[in-house]
């Protein structure tokens, strides 16, 4: 019989993994990281990670105000001192989250993806979205 847990006690139990030193493949859930990465159809793997070594463009799995989040890191402020700051961002979104190094809990290997693949998934959520607002637009007007 399939068990389901929570996503935070499985994301403890990740957590657990790859401070041990493991990687763990994780089915991505939500659509921050769209086009690059799709709710419930991409599948990241998960490492430990060097602080030293994180980069801007890295993808990363942090903790942030009692959820984990899978964002970009798009800048490192005073990198290489203690009090160094991350600033990740999903890429489909505006807002910008703040961390410590001490936040991070993997460095995620995402599934290469070429410029035809994202162009395709571009289009097709930006169809989905015209197709929400024709929508709604008819059920106003009835």
């Amino acid at each position: 019989m399939k068990k389901i847990i929570p996503n935070t006690e499985a994301l403890k139990i990740i957590e657990e993994g790859i401070k041990a030193g493991g990687s763990v493949r994780l089915t991505v859930r939500g659509n921050s990281m769209s086009p690059l990465l799709l709710d419930s159809i991409d599948i990241v793997t998960l490492n430990p990670f060097i602080p030293e070594k994180l980069k801007t463009g890295d993808v990363i799995l942090f903790r942030y105000k009692d959820a984990f989040l899978l964002h970009r890191i798009i800048e490192i402020r005073g990198y290489g001192t203690p009090e160094a700051k991350i600033i990740a961002k999903g890429d489909a979104l505006e807002q910008r989250e703040v961390i410590g190094y001490s936040d991070v809990v993997a460095v995620a290997e995402v599934p290469k993806t070429g410029i035809m693949k994202l162009s395709l998934r571009r289009a097709k959520l930006l169809l989905k979205r015209i197709i929400i607002h024709i929508k709604r637009r008819v059920n106003l007007n009835n």
